[in-house]
């Protein structure tokens, strides 16, 4: 069967086996969750389908837990990237249970609720979030982290102030000033390859080029939005490329 490789924007996690957690809440809510008991669909969506989080029930059948978590895991499988989190009873010991089986990534006890879910998800959209920023850099800076840390920490400066010239400047109708922080927030954003503000402050600019002085204030809207998705990642942008300077640091 071929690969299913996820778009973009999706963000697709695999259930192996039961959290404890009403399914017509989780399931049926969320499209993009996938739940299986069976241990030959279990092995048949790692296979064919690439996942951004999978939890396993370790008591779906222990003896096969170890066979799934090797195709996981497996290094040309699709999911061998993939964080793995094992859920076991709660009167289960986990220290214990992690020397059993330290594949795992991370640990969870059941019953799981909802809320724990979402938070996890969450946490794992944006570490993945940040991991993509951080490349993105990478590449525009040739690999050089220091340089993308320099870059990185001057964006977080400045796009904020940005922001609040902008909307200053909208309030009291100084619009060609707010063009010219539209203009440079544009060519920021283009060379770092943040799309989404690239592309929110070029439309700015054209309103105001134009004279759209009512667009323009929409368009201030949905950049705002944009640039506090990116800011709101900064802890864990910084945190992964102190990760990258630290690993490129011990191999030397």
């Amino acid at each position: 069967m071929p690969l299913k490789i996820n778009q973009h924007n999706q963000f697709t996690v695999l259930i192996a086996g039961d959290l404890g957690i009403d399914r017509c809440t989780s399931e049926h809510r969320r499209r993009n969750i996938i739940t299986a008991n069976r241990h030959e669909d279990i092995l048949s969506l790692i296979e064919t389908t690439q996942f951004e989080l999978i939890l396993v029930d370790l008591n779906i059948n222990y003896p096969t837990v170890p066979e799934i978590v090797a195709r996981i895991k497996a290094p040309l499988g699709a999911n061998s990237k993939t964080p793995v989190i094992a859920v076991i009873n709660s009167a289960e010991n986990i220290e214990k249970a992690r020397q059993h089986l330290p594949e795992f990534d991370d640990w969870l006890s059941k019953p799981v609720s909802e809320e724990q879910l979402r938070q996890i998800i969450s946490l794992r959209q944006t570490k993945l979030l940040a991991q993509n920023y951080v490349c993105l850099m990478l590449d525009k800076t040739k690999n050089n982290q220091r340089l993308a840390l320099t870059i990185f920490e001057k964006l977080f400066a400045e796009l904020p102030l940005q922001l609040t010239g902008i909307k200053d400047a909208l309030a009291n109708k100084q619009y060609d000033n707010a063009k010219d922080i539209a203009h440079k927030m544009n060519g920021s954003a283009s060379f770092c390859g943040l799309l989404d503000i690239q592309q929110s402050a070029n439309a700015l600019e054209s309103c105001l080029f134009n004279n759209n002085h009512t667009a323009a204030i929409q368009h201030f809207d949905i950049l705002q939005q944009c640039i506090l998705n990116f800011t709101r990642h900064q802890e864990f942008i910084l945190a992964n490329l102190d990760d990258c300077q630290g690993h490129n640091n011990s191999r030397q």
